[in-house]
């Protein structure tokens, strides 16, 4: 009977342990979805774009992004302006 209470305080224990950790914010900002993919900012401060699934979808690599409209989307990379399509590819 001992063991039994033991098993059952170790797992207990376990659990709010497990309960009380946070992963805490995914992302810094998030714009609006258009097209399917939203701008984000990761914590490293770099923009990407996400899908509703919450998945990179173009990995964050630039200093600032805008929304998809007409198949394109303004994004800034080493302080230039530009656009790039769907997959991440500069137009």
């Amino acid at each position: 009977m001992r063991r039994i209470w033991f098993v059952l305080l170790v797992s207990v224990s376990a659990l709010g342990f497990t309960a009380c950790e946070s992963p805490g914010p995914k992302y810094r900002n998030v714009r609006s979805f258009s097209e399917g993919l939203a701008p984000v900012q990761a914590q490293g401060g770099q923009w990407g774009y996400i899908n509703s699934q919450q998945q990179w979808v173009i990995p964050p690599q630039f200093e600032d992004a805008r929304e998809f409209q007409d198949g394109k989307a303004a994004v800034r990379k080493n302080g230039k302006w530009g656009f790039i399509n769907r997959r991440g590819a500069w137009l």
